[in-house]
């Protein structure tokens, strides 16, 4: 049976995501720090305001749109020749914790601008603490994306074996104190898998479905 078109774009919905996700890391650079004073993490939500509210209104809502799509994505292909193994669901699961994550970082940056422009110092440092510990639902959520997503591609062959081991250590060291580096990987992780699996559903759409 032929793929439809709604099914061969899941994949570069992940490429979206990383390139936003690229975007993002950029912008985000020279937020302050958790241990930053009450006053400069102040002024710099209310001198960085625009750029903020774009991030907030526009970016982390798109991400969590897109990471939902890809991880449907995901999940179809790492059903397909490994029975009921449960990747498939963990990978979506994991992708719809990326999202809601994104959308709660979009939610912080809203609410820290927002607080900054009303002159609420005390808010702007609490919910600026918050927005520094994000990153561990991050890291959570794609850990699972990526260790399953790794696990079942070397059953169902869907990614390359170079690329499949690369999955599980980019996922495996987002649970260590290196997650770091695998967090930065993230959006060239995104965007490869995403390419790879495009370019794999239009290949799998031309073949005859197993009898």
């Amino acid at each position: 049976m032929m793929l439809d078109r709604f099914d061969r774009l899941l994949p570069l919905a992940g490429v979206l995501a990383g390139l936003l996700f690229v975007a993002g890391l950029i912008l985000l650079r020279n937020d302050p720090p958790s241990e930053t004073a009450v006053a400069e993490t102040f002024s710099y939500w209310q001198d960085n305001r625009g750029q903020h509210q774009i991030i907030a209104l526009l970016l982390t809502p798109l991400m969590a749109f897109l990471l939902i799509f890809f991880g449907a994505g995901l999940r179809r292909r790492l059903e397909r020749g490994s029975g009921d193994s449960g990747y498939g669901t963990v990978a979506f699961g994991g992708s719809v914790l990326a999202a809601a994550t994104f959308a709660l970082v979009g939610m912080l940056e809203a609410a820290m601008t927002n607080a900054a422009h009303e002159g609420n110092r005390q808010a702007v440092y609490t919910l600026n603490q918050l927005h520094s510990y994000d990153w561990l639902g991050w890291n959570a959520a794609f850990a699972a994306v990526l260790l399953t997503t790794g696990l079942g591609a070397r059953r169902n062959r869907m990614l390359p074996a170079p690329l499949a081991w690369a999955t599980l250590v980019i996922g495996a060291s987002l649970l260590t104190p290196l997650g770091f580096f695998g967090f930065i990987l993230l959006p060239l992780w995104l965007i490869v898998v995403g390419l790879w699996l495009s370019r794999g559903q239009k290949m799998t759409s031309l073949e005859p479905a197993a009898v």
